[in-house]
């Protein structure tokens, strides 16, 4: 089985009835706060979009963080908590060129969040989550039922 999760900018433009939610730790779009005040009782995931940032997810793509950013991520910033527990997001595309990053440098994986916009809310192989729908005003993701960092 799967879950929904939503993520937008602007928090009141995700449907109130979301169960699962993410949203920005740090830079322009930092809205962890009106999450947690519009979905008290959801699921809240937390990105960071600076490789300097805790969190639960980089975002790897531009105007966020680099794939060797990731690599840096999980092994200083959030060197406290294990791979398997921490996420990165990145485009479908970016995807083989974040995981030779962790391979080059000799780095187990995290878990990954990959971006396909192609209407099909299906996790590919090696995914935890698939965010397949930009709507307007968010995005909605398909994420496995258990998050390892998440959940």
């Amino acid at each position: 089985m799967t879950r929904t999760m939503y993520d937008a900018v602007t928090p009141s433009k995700i449907p109130a009835h979301a169960k699962m939610v993410a949203g920005y730790v740090d830079g322009h779009f930092a809205n962890m706060g009106e999450m947690a005040t519009r979905f008290p009782n959801a699921t809240r995931v937390s990105i960071a979009i600076s490789h300097n940032t805790k969190a639960q997810v980089l975002d790897v793509e531009d105007g966020a963080s680099s794939p060797e950013g990731a690599v840096q991520w999980c092994t200083h910033t959030m060197a406290a908590t294990p791979n398997k527990k921490l996420t990165v997001y990145c485009n479908a595309s970016t995807w083989p060129e974040v995981r030779a990053a962790f391979h080059k440098h000799g780095v187990t994986e995290p878990n990954y969040w990959v971006a396909r916009y192609d209407g099909v809310p299906s996790i590919p192989a090696g995914a935890i989550a698939k965010q397949y729908e930009n709507t307007p005003g968010f995005d909605r993701s398909v994420v496995a039922d258990d998050w390892p960092g998440v959940d």
